[in-house]
């Protein structure tokens, strides 16, 4: 089921019985080209990760999605990184310990899956640690060094 209350909501997909699972939207562009395609895979990377817990087939598949996640996350990281730097976004410090957060929040996860395997839970922290996570920081952080970024370029 698809849902949508308003300009400023959120897409969503519910599965019976469990967290809910965000849909990639528009609403969520930054208007920086490279950035946006990365946000829309990482909302699918959230998605693997999840149903690659809740499908229960064995500790290694769901490691398997959260070395993936790890993977984009430091390749989408590096481009923002790099998009900051370039633009001397005066926040990028903050912005970075953000994305330190976001690892040791991975690592976190994959310690729990070694220690109690896949589980509905640990399905519905994995969406909060990605796709919550991704959705809170697209709309506040993002949002703001592409301003910042927007801003210079105008200026120029």
């Amino acid at each position: 089921m698809n849902g949508q209350a308003g300009p400023s909501a959120h897409p969503y997909t519910i599965k019976a019985g469990c967290h809910m699972l965000r849909d990639w939207s528009d609403v969520y562009l930054i208007g920086i080209a490279d950035i946006d395609q990365q946000h829309r895979g990482f909302f699918a990377a959230s998605h693997r990760l999840y149903e690659d817990i809740l499908d229960r087939e064995g500790k290694s598949a769901v490691t398997e999605a959260i070395t993936f996640m790890r993977d984009y996350a430091e390749s989408h990281f590096q481009t923002e990184e790099v998009f900051m730097r370039e633009h001397d976004y005066p926040a990028i410090k903050e912005h970075l310990r953000q994305h330190v957060a976001f690892f040791r929040s991975l690592d976190e996860l994959e310690n729990d899956l070694m220690i109690f395997g896949p589980s509905q839970d640990l399905a519905d922290r994995a969406l909060d640690i990605t796709q919550d996570w991704l959705i809170d920081h697209i709309a506040d952080e993002d949002m703001l060094y592409s301003l910042h970024i927007k801003g210079r370029l105008a200026s120029s």
